[in-house]
């Protein structure tokens, strides 16, 4: 996901008050506004970064054979090539992840699923919960970008129609990220794609004991 930075949900609320007309003299200058929303969006920032994840104290993450699983077979009609995941450690802290693409051969259209299992490690989610939690919404002549709800899930969807990129970011049960994006596809292909997917069975995964 390209993460929202502080910057520039800092840029997108302020910058209009850099356009009012000049005041009285004691009143506060254009600097002192910006530099007061700035310090207002990033503690807001830093409090919507507090997800139930991060509330958390991590656990085992399943193993990323159970997240090859629910990698669809197709998706938009295009075929799945060699699914891929792998298990990984960070100090203390595991998680696990599983992706494949869908591609016809020669053919411009493309597909990737990615499946993350970040086992509530916090600081892992924090992009996430960000741009969820803000309720980010941008059009453009170009597409938009926006928090959403798709297939139950709180999720970040984006579409460019000049380039026909499209990406869509859930949260699965405040624990699993799923992140399907395409190219020369139509709009809403990663939507459907979601949709299509066992996310509410994904939401239910926990790691199996350990024998």
């Amino acid at each position: 996901m390209r993460a929202i930075t502080i910057l520039t949900l800092v840029l997108f609320v302020a910058a209009p008050l850099a356009f009012t007309g000049c005041g009285k003299s004691d009143e506060p200058s254009t600097l002192d506004k910006l530099s007061d929303a700035a310090k207002n969006m990033q503690t807001a920032a830093e409090e919507m970064s507090k997800s139930v994840s991060e509330e958390r104290t991590p656990v085992p993450p399943v193993s990323f054979r159970v997240l090859l699983n629910y990698l669809p077979e197709t998706a938009e009609g295009l075929p799945r090539g060699e699914p891929e995941g792998e298990s990984a450690s960070m100090g203390e802290w595991q998680y696990s992840q599983a992706n494949a693409e869908y591609r016809a051969e020669g053919g411009p259209q493309r597909v990737r699923i990615e499946i993350f299992d970040y086992a509530f490690i916090g600081v892992l989610y924090t992009p996430y919960t960000i741009a969820l939690k803000m309720k980010f919404n941008k059009e453009s002549t170009t597409g938009y970008e926006r928090s959403v709800e798709i297939a139950g899930s709180p999720a970040f969807e984006s579409w460019n129609s000049k380039s026909q990129h499209a990406e869509a970011n859930l949260l699965v049960g405040d624990r699993y990220i799923v992140k399907i994006t395409t190219d020369g596809l139509p709009e809403g292909s990663p939507r459907r794609i979601a949709s299509g997917m066992n996310l509410k069975k994904l939401a239910t995964e926990k790691a199996e004991p350990a024998s």
